[in-house]
């Protein structure tokens, strides 16, 4: 027991010890009451906004602007109970920007349920290195004599803010590549263009931000800009399209000057042709009780060491595409025990498969897409197929046998260290088939067409077979030609 005591004498006199050490970090001094800047920036260069916190980081004096979005930067006040609002004054020094704002302008105040107030600043240009672009924020003056400027710390008062200016660029990209439509007229839904690193308004108000080519009826409405990263978009179908019809448009980011186009380059829009099928050939292709479910096979490959085409075993992580209850093609996979209420019904599509890694944004490896390009990132968008085959039964309710198809789409390969984009459509066919009863053994034999003209001008034609389990018969040799690996 005595042991005991002795341990926790000692745990509490080096956890005094730590705090006393803390708080002479903050102040040093009999003055208790002050005021400092209070801006906190985390390792990717991310502002903390007033309230967030994180007690990892210390108040930065200076400040690295990588892009075009309000610097919101807090400043607090220490100190007991505010009888009357505190003032405090603070200047402004700008070199080598003449479109800005500062708000305020160079007063922010305190009262007792208000211990943090926030200068805002705005560039409302693309700034020119050369001139050496830097603000600096002093605090100067309190309307209170009894509040000081700064902590009383000679390592870091916080009274000064340094912010300097470096070489970025100012991407901008669709929020999604694909979207299915069923062609109904006054059908809507919502897309944006993305800007991370911000935009200037006067850039893009009056300019289109892509083209729209009329292959059927509709109209895209800009909505109000309300952030300072997105503009919103509201696409609706204004005709109602033939049901026996699959029709396919596209919406392709135009040239911004000063701007370079990100990841999604394209928006495809795609209306399927509407087949009556029976059955659920899907739910044979996953398991939602195992996470590490996956699917096995092969992919016709060149062994560039022996020179000969070869089956190479792979294999994917496949999951069931959600659909909302309203689907004509979705099932009621689970009502999460709760049968009279239908808001947390979980259904998904009887004849769509995807191919999504566990682990966001590292992907999986659908149609052996990470074998083929070689230098490829693994967190490659490509390699997370929300929606990647889809399954038409024969003679539309034979439940064994039938066509598979990729869903044709533009996927985005990254580089591996630059992370340049590529835009790879693909697209394919074959047959799927219950080939053992006894152990339900399904199998998919696919021809996939990869176009990498953006790579290296190719067309790729990929032969991939795969199973519901890994215990599958070894598939005979093919007499087609098989693809060597891309380098990007």
């Amino acid at each position: 027991m005595k042991v005991i005591k002795y341990i926790l004498l000692i745990c509490v006199s080096i956890l005094f010890l730590h705090c006393e050490k803390e708080d002479d970090k903050r102040f040093i001094g009999e003055n208790n009451s002050f005021v400092r800047f209070f801006l906190l920036v985390d390792s990717n260069n991310g502002v903390l906004e007033f309230p967030e916190k994180d007690g990892g980081l210390i108040s930065a004096s200076e400040y690295i602007k990588d892009n075009l979005k309000t610097l919101k930067i807090p400043v607090a006040i220490t100190t007991g109970t505010i009888e009357n609002t505190i003032d405090i004054s603070f200047n402004a020094d700008v070199i080598g920007l003449t479109n800005y704002t500062i708000t305020p302008a160079n007063t922010i105040s305190f009262h007792n349920e208000k211990r943090v107030d926030t200068i805002y600043i705005k560039v409302n240009e693309n700034w020119d290195l050369s001139k050496n672009p830097k603000i600096k924020l002093t605090l100067t003056n309190s309307s209170d004599s009894s509040i000081a400027i700064g902590m009383q710390n000679d390592n870091n008062a916080n009274k000064e803010l340094n912010i300097n200016f470096t070489e970025t660029n100012f991407p901008y990209s669709f929020d999604i590549n694909r979207k299915e439509i069923e062609g109904v007229n006054q059908e809507s839904f919502d897309f944006k263009v993305l800007f991370p690193n911000g935009f200037i308004a006067d850039d893009i108000e009056n300019i289109s931000l892509f083209s729209a080519p009329s292959i059927f009826k509709y109209t895209i409405e800009r909505k109000p800009i309300t952030k300072e990263d997105e503009v919103e978009f509201m696409f609706t179908v204004n005709e109602n399209l033939a049901e026996d019809t699959s029709l396919d448009t596209s919406l392709s980011l135009a040239d911004i000057p000063n701007y370079v186009k990100g990841i999604n380059k394209y928006l495809d829009i795609n209306k399927p042709i509407k087949i009556d099928r029976e059955g659920n050939p899907a739910i044979n292709f996953y398991d939602l009780s195992n996470p590490f479910y996956r699917l096995f096979g092969e992919y016709w490959r060149y062994n560039t060491n022996d020179m000969i085409c070869e089956w190479r075993s792979t294999s994917v992580f496949p999951k069931p595409v959600i659909v909302n209850k309203e689907n004509a093609n979705g099932f009621l996979y689970s009502d999460n025990s709760t049968p009279n209420d239908d808001s947390d019904d979980i259904y998904h599509h009887k004849y769509k498969l995807g191919f999504v890694g566990n682990f966001a944004p590292v992907g999986t490896n659908p149609f052996a897409l990470r074998n083929l390009f070689n230098g490829a990132s693994v967190e490659s968008p490509g390699f997370n197929l929300l929606e990647a085959i889809e399954f038409f039964p024969k003679d539309g309710n034979n439940q064994t046998e039938g066509i598979v198809n990729v869903v044709t789409q533009r996927i985005v390969i990254l580089k591996s260290g630059d992370g340049t984009a590529f835009n790879v459509p693909i697209s394919g066919t074959g047959t799927y088939k219950l080939v053992d009863s006894a152990i339900n053994l399904w199998k998919i034999d696919l021809e996939i067409l990869v176009d990498c003209s953006e790579i290296n001008g190719d067309i790729v034609k990929r032969n991939y077979i795969l199973y519901n389990n890994r215990n599958y018969p070894d598939p005979a040799p093919i007499n087609v030609p098989c693809p060597s690996e891309i380098d990007l």
